[in-house]
């Protein structure tokens, strides 16, 4: 019988399993103080801190408990066949209390299922057979491929791949058997997900698409806990490329319904165009990339705006009609700084969007992008519609967030909100080699809100901002931010005479560098109230139609309720948070650990929630 370590000290008291620790969300903005790590927490210095448990740092919270559940007791208790967290489908792991399916705010986040009473339940080990039956682990079928021929179209199948064990194939060998099955409804979707012992996912190694609709309709998927490396793109693998691999695709107007959840990319990325009501959550994108991206002057120097033949990003989305990207880790997309054809370039993301509408990007890791960590393009009025971005956190790249640009349009972008996010440390490392530390750009914005968001440590570099509204921009809000350590330019407004923008209540706090805190061309109707502003800086804090402006004489010409505050804060970013944890000074031994996350082994330290509830302490006044 196989019992679940429940953690005796620090953070919630349910059972977790491998590693697993409870997940649930935050607020919106993050700011739950009771999952809030303490600021000088390690393991390893004697005391059980709220950043630890005793199933991540024994050595400071002791052994774990033992508790039985449903799901590791060694029953089948929902009486499906299918017994404990190994194999029942209704587990998210050891200590999932039912092996029934329930919402995911029941079940530590994850999305678990049922079987239907016509459900058929497919097993693929490398150690399998394919003339086998594949209906038991101990007759499994041996290829991808097999496993795929013996699920059902239009039926809640389950195809499950044994952890820890790899393939070096796709779901076929053809384009017809790549483009797969579709489920039967919503709540009876096909899943592909895994079974076994093992905490590793199931691993495949490809060179093309795992899974590609190929412009045929798919719908009501589930794809669940993999693991696919573009082993072409691999610099340690002896038929290394740089060019050859891939992920997911969906690109027919007619798929819809798809479920991503618990993956890990590694060299490929998600392409999703046209369909709708995708949700991509929890999984790890990590260098996706294409060589080529590079781009040389007459005299032989490196062009940093690279070249636009190839475009890899995390995911490019395009036109899609309702998309929810949430609790994912994207990282170093868009190019490879270790291999060297592999150049950062102005045309790779992150996150790349065009056009989507009813999208939310909550709870991400947006890590060290090769340019912009959400890029958002649109190509006419009302062409992305009802935007949701909340609770990321953006650390490096050069630009954290983009919505607008590439075209001279108005209002392509409406009812969008950008709240409690946090951004650090955007530009320091120069991945194109350009001086950009750009937190957040907008332009062509129709009713847009920007509330609550957290703005920290930008370097010193030639050419900053902090949040910059631009083009033919209309009905903004900018309210409850707060930047602290922002040298240059926390707010630009280059104005428009259609603008009407609200500023108030948030705090813009500078350095010692002599730069606008506000720099403003007065066009369009733009009114600010109750903002509070500090700096280092002597005097002449504004900037106003080139001309520079003290404090006082700001509060004379643009705002009579204009506080002032000491330059005074705790600077926290990625870098200190890693060492808070034990894990690493940095923000690259930061990120190796959350791509380490996964169901089996679940970490909520490394969730963008609690990373941003620490760097918002340091900051609080």
């Amino acid at each position: 019988m196989l019992l679940v370590l429940v953690a005796a000290c620090g953070g919630d008291d349910s059972a977790a399993d491998a590693g697993a620790v409870d997940a649930d969300r935050a607020d919106a903005g993050g700011r739950d103080d009771a999952a809030r790590p303490d600021s000088g927490a390690s393991c390893g210095d004697g005391v059980c801190g709220a950043s630890e448990r005793c199933d991540t740092c024994e050595v400071d919270c002791g052994m774990c408990e033992v508790e039985e559940t449903e799901c590791n007791d060694g029953i089948d208790n929902d009486g499906d066949g299918l017994v404990d967290w190994q194999l029942d489908v209704g587990c998210w792991g050891a200590g999932d209390r039912t092996e029934a399916s329930g919402p995911r705010d029941a079940e530590n986040g994850w999305t678990t299922f049922d079987l239907a009473e016509d459900s058929r339940v497919v097993f693929v080990s490398a150690e399998g057979d394919d003339a086998a039956d594949g209906l038991t682990p101990e007759t499994a079928v041996a290829s991808v491929a097999r496993g795929a021929e013996l699920v059902r179209d239009g039926f809640p199948d389950f195809l499950l791949f044994r952890r820890g064990d790899t393939w070096r194939e796709t779901l076929g060998a053809d384009r017809r058997a790549r483009r797969f099955k579709s489920g039967r409804s919503p709540t009876e979707r096909l899943v592909l997900g895994s079974y076994g012992d093992a905490t590793e996912r199931p691993r495949f190694e490809v060179d093309t698409n795992f899974l590609d609709d190929d412009g045929h309709g798919r719908a009501n998927l589930a794809i669940v806990g993999l693991a696919l490396v573009s082993y072409r793109k691999d610099p340690a693998d002896p038929d290394f490329n740089g060019a050859d691999g891939g992920a997911f695709r969906f690109v027919s107007a007619e798929s819809h319904d798809v479920l991503m959840e618990d993956n890990y990319l590694e060299y490929g990325e998600f392409v999703i165009q046209n369909g709708r009501d995708y949700e991509l959550r929890r999984n790890v994108v990590y260098r996706s990339y294409h060589v080529g991206t590079c781009a040389y002057n007459p005299d032989g120097s490196r062009n940093p705006n690279g070249s636009p033949e190839f475009r890899p990003s995390g995911i490019f989305a395009g036109r899609v009609d309702g998309l929810l990207i949430e609790s994912n880790v994207w990282d170093e997309n868009g190019w490879n700084p270790d291999v060297e054809e592999a150049c950062a370039t102005i045309f790779n993301h992150d996150l790349y969007l065009s056009g989507c509408s009813r999208l939310v990007v909550r709870d991400n890791l947006i890590l060290r992008a090769s340019s912009i960590g959400i890029k958002m393009a649109s190509s006419g009025p009302g062409a992305s519609d009802d935007i949701l971005i909340e609770g990321n956190l953006f650390a490096e790249g050069e630009i954290g967030i983009s919505m607008g640009g590439n075209a001279d349009t108005d209002n392509r972008f409406r009812n969008a909100v950008v709240r409690n996010n946090v951004f650090t440390d955007v530009g320091r490392s120069q991945p194109t080699g350009r001086t950009l530390t750009w937190y957040m750009t907008i332009s062509d914005n129709d009713g847009t809100e920007i509330a609550g968001n957290l703005l920290v440590n930008q370097p010193l570099l030639g050419n900053p901002l902090g949040i910059s509204l631009r083009g033919d921009t209309n009905r903004v809000v900018i309210e409850n931010n707060e930047f602290y350590a922002m040298d240059r330019r926390a707010l630009e407004l280059d104005g428009a005479s259609a603008w009407e923008v609200e500023i108030r209540g948030n705090t813009i706090v500078q350095g010692t560098d002599n730069d606008c805190l506000v720099d403003q061309d007065r066009g369009g109707s733009v009114r600010f109230e109750d903002n509070a502003y500090g700096s280092g800086a002597s005097e002449n804090w504004f900037c106003v139609d080139g001309d520079r402006l003290s404090a006082a004489e700001w509060r004379s010409a643009q705002e009579s309720s204009a506080s002032e505050v000491d330059p005074d804060y705790e600077r926290r970013n990625l870098d200190s948070y890693a060492e808070s944890l034990g894990i690493g000074d940095s923000l690259a031994e930061f990120a190796e650990a959350a791509r380490g996350q996964s169901r089996l082994g679940y970490r909520s330290e490394l969730t963008a929630a609690r990373a941003n509830a620490y760097i918002r302490e340091g900051f609080a006044r």
